[in-house]
């Protein structure tokens, strides 16, 4: 499954959540208040649910980017030890 997938396409995703959940919470209507509800601090508390789950997306996209270059990058290090060290093939 993995083969298929570009880290640095899963790289720009998480950039482009990240722009869409800022843009979400900076709009406003035409009197200056929010356009979305997605955050509130307020004296009778907080909700930051909204960050905290584009948070966890955008965290998990990051770790998906990362688990495909070491992918890349042990195929290309296993390729140069084979090389290096000649691996013989089994004698009897």
């Amino acid at each position: 499954m993995t083969d298929a997938i570009n880290p640095t396409f899963v790289n720009n995703a998480a950039r482009n959540i990240e722009k869409a959940t800022w843009i979400l919470s900076q709009r406003q209507n035409k009197n200056g208040g929010p356009l979305l509800f997605s955050n509130e601090i307020s004296e009778e508390g907080s909700n930051l649910s909204f960050a905290v789950e584009f948070g966890k997306i955008v965290a998990r996209l990051d770790l998906l980017t990362k688990m495909l270059d070491e992918r890349y990058r042990r195929i290309g290090l296993n390729y140069a030890q084979s090389l290096l060290f000649l691996n013989f093939l089994p004698v009897q």
